[in-house]
């Protein structure tokens, strides 16, 4: 009985501290579009990449800063994101299990990853997955070949265990996109290739089969396996075979998504059946999966609005503008969906591709079409004053009025009025006014160019782009949704570039590494801001202008008026900040985080002055004003002083020494000009060292001395002198001197 007793304890104490055991995820997550010279440059590794880290930033439990991105790599930016999840993983408590996964997508073959010309080779990557100090290591590969890494070490495929936090489990899995003999391939349609993005989908809830809001590894594995399979059945690529590699030692299961840790989400009530696609506000497809009936499926999406399409034999339902919000599951049910008929269509094999849309045209015999009308696919050079291509065209259009294709083309069109690219376009675009292109690959080039998205470069007056350039806008006038590689004109605006912006106005919401201008405006930039007028709300690292507002620019603020948030340092006439993490260099400093004070004071001249302190305790300048009270008035009182001076302070809890120095303009005559350049003005320069005692918050008690030296030219008298015989005199040539020691005594308020 006792034994018994002790052995149920045991088991009891270990499951309980299993139970609160922690756990602690970090990924590694990677995209390289760049596989080299000798390869196709791809388009959606990247966006791929972050679509696989959100996701598991919103339900996988993954805290944003264990996140470490990484674009383009080459082979020793990836040793070094090894080597900083590696320093992560240190410190590893005994209450805390750490779980670590590894995203890759772009180019690989049979040696390795594709990195640019480098070769990260299989064992070298398998061996820094190995090294990782974690409890469980899961690395996701979506590139050519991948499927080489898991015969490595004659890798067999093992039944998942998935991991929550009930479970001892220790071990590795590998995921791959497809076997070592075959192609991994992405789509234009869903903007991203078909194993991330099935994978992506099925851990948003498309995956969760026994509808417990949770997605495991092995129900990820199988749901991303089935619809890569189907997906790419049909496809120019061939087939692709999803393949793993597992080796996970324990009981329970690997939790990968949590679709409770979602406040958003869509549910399909259970009478629903067929394929769904479920887009964003912006098109993109977020979510493509089938439903079977009789149950309820759950998907996890951030806030937002989105449309849903369901997909039956014969039959498209369809329901826009659902609205998801926080803390809020929206239901869908066949009364929500609205009957849509089917496009008319004819299957062109990979429907994905442009260039397979267009393989059929080049199969096409050469025609030549003088008033340019064509309705099957060709092969030829299209002219007439108006030239139209219903199907996929292969050539050239060259009309006085209108180039229009309704359907994919490759080639060029030369108009001296509108060219028009309904779907897919890849080539050249020449107009005197107008060119237009649904989605295009190369350059448009004319009076006034509009593009929804694409690749390429756009060369005219006034370029428009709507939604995303992947290259760049050069004209007089650019404006754009996205565009990569920067816009250069006169005037450019644009809602994010990746390079920057260079013309006389330049606005953008994400202004990307630089903007160079007359007048920028930008919500962010990488770099910073240079021109005559410069705003922006972060601006990296440094402005440089006549003009510069920034909410942030960490090093440099530098011109002739200069404000800001928080910034490193500022150097200019007038720098205002809020928070300064360097002393600012200028006549006005006004820093939220430094000194803005004045004292007032009487002197041994018997004159009352104040002098305004600006900066930092380490230096700030001052400005300075006296004058000789007098009962017949101030305006008959002289003479008056004004000067300026910089100092330095040095003391601690509210009371403090000042050493500073001011050079002082004293004219005798009301009718003298105040200034430094006052003829029959004295000039004295003053070295005053004092201290001051802080009674209250904000107000002081401060005395001091002072080395006054008071000099004068030709016949003109010394303005001002102390009250006694204490002053001595020099003359050298034409210059008389003053020189005298003083006192003063006064209070200082403000901030100090």
């Amino acid at each position: 009985m006792n034994k018994t007793l002790f052995v149920f304890l045991l088991v009891f104490a270990a499951l309980l501290q299993a139970a609160q055991q922690k756990i602690e995820r970090f990924l590694l997550s990677a995209g390289a579009n760049n596989g080299g010279t000798d390869r196709v440059l791809l388009r959606y590794a990247e966006s791929d990449a972050n679509s696989f880290a959100e996701v598991f930033s919103q339900m996988g439990g993954i805290d944003k800063g264990n996140i470490l991105r990484i674009s383009n790599p080459s082979v020793k930016t990836m040793q070094n994101g090894f080597a900083e999840i590696g320093k992560r993983l240190q410190g590893k408590k005994s209450d805390t299990r750490k779980e670590v996964l590894v995203y890759y997508s772009g180019h690989a073959d049979e040696k390795g990853l594709r990195l640019g010309n480098e070769v990260y080779s299989w064992a070298d990557f398998r061996k820094s997955v190995n090294n990782l100090n974690a409890d469980i290591k899961i690395a996701v590969l979506d590139a050519c070949g991948s499927g080489a890494i898991t015969r490595t070490k004659g890798g067999v495929s093992r039944p998942a265990f998935l991991q929550d936090a009930s479970s001892e489990m220790t071990g590795y899995a590998y995921l791959t996109s497809s076997n070592e003999n075959e192609a991994s391939q992405e789509s234009d349609r869903i903007r991203g290739s078909f194993f991330t993005h099935a994978l992506v989908s099925g851990l948003r809830g498309a995956a969760d089969m026994n509808g417990d809001s949770k997605v495991t590894l092995s129900e990820a594995y199988q749901f991303a396996f089935n619809e890569t399979l189907q997906n790419t059945q049909s496809t120019s690529g061939g087939t692709q075979h999803p393949s793993r590699d597992m080796n996970l030692a324990g009981t329970g299961d690997v939790v990968m998504t949590d679709l409770r840790e979602m406040s958003a989400g869509l549910v399909l009530e259970k009478n629903l059946e067929g394929r769904f696609f479920i887009r964003d506000n912006k098109g993109n497809l977020v979510a493509e999966l089938y439903k079977a009936g009789g149950k309820t499926l759950e998907l996890g999406l951030p806030a937002g609005v989105y449309s849903v399409q369901m997909e039956a034999p014969s039959r498209l339902w369809k329901a826009g503008d659902i609205e998801l919000k926080d803390g809020k599951k929206q239901v869908l049910s066949m009364e929500s969906l609205t009957n849509i008929d089917k496009e008319t269509a004819i299957a062109r094999g990979n429907s994905d591709s442009l260039m397979t849309s267009l393989d059929s045209a080049r199969a096409a015999p050469f025609k030549f079409n003088p008033f340019g009308h064509s309705t099957q696919p060709e092969n030829g050079v299209q002219l007439g004053f108006f030239t139209y291509a219903s199907r996929a065209f292969v050539g050239t259009q060259i009309s006085l009025l209108g180039n229009i294709a309704g359907g994919d083309m490759a080639g060029t069109q030369l108009t001296p009025f509108i060219n028009a690219a309904i779907k897919d376009f890849y080539g050249l675009q020449g107009s005197a006014l107008l060119n237009y292109a649904t989605n295009f690959n190369g350059v448009q080039a004319g009076m006034f160019n509009f593009a929804v998205n694409g690749k390429g470069l756009q060369a005219s007056t006034i370029n428009i782009y709507a939604h995303n350039l992947e290259g760049a806008q050069a004209s007089v006038i650019n404006l754009g949704g996205k565009v990569v590689y920067g816009q250069y004109g006169v005037i450019n605006a644009v809602g994010k570039t990746d390079i920057g912006q260079g013309g006389v106005i330049n606005v953008a919401g994400n202004g990307g590494k630089l903007q160079g201008g007359v007048i920028n405006a930008a919500g962010s930039t990488e770099y910073g801001q240079g021109g005559v007028i410069n705003v922006t709300g972060n601006a990296g690292l440094a402005q440089g202008g006549v003009i510069n507002v920034a909410g942030k620019a960490s090093i440099l603020q530098g011109g002739v008026i200069n404000v800001g948030g928080h910034v490193g340092r500022q150097i200019g006439i007038i720098n205002i900040s809020a928070k300064s993490d360097n002393t600012p260099i200028g006549l006005v400093n006004i820093v939220g985080n430094g000194i803005i004070d004045a004292t007032f004071y009487a002197d041994e001249t018997a004159r009352t002055g104040v002098a305004l302190h600006l900066g930092t305790p380490y230096l700030y300048s001052v400005w300075e004003y006296a004058i000789e009270p007098s009962f017949d008035g101030w305006n008959n009182t002289w003479p008056r002083s004004f000067g300026f001076g910089l100092g330095t302070r040095f003391g601690m809890w509210g009371n403090f020494l000042n050493l500073d120095y001011t050079f002082v303009d004293v004219p005798d005559k009301r009718n003298s000009t105040m200034g430094l350049g006052s003829d029959d003005a004295n000039r004295m320069q003053k070295l005053r060292f004092g201290a001051s005692y802080k009674l209250l918050p904000g107000f002081a008690l401060s005395s001091g001395i002072t080395l006054n030296a008071l000099t004068t030219s030709g016949s003109e008298d010394f303005w001002l002198e102390p009250r006694g015989e204490y002053h001595w005199h020099w003359k050298f040539g034409e210059h008389k001197v003053r020189l005298w020691p003083g006192l003063y005594a006064g209070v200082t308020v403000g901030k100090f």
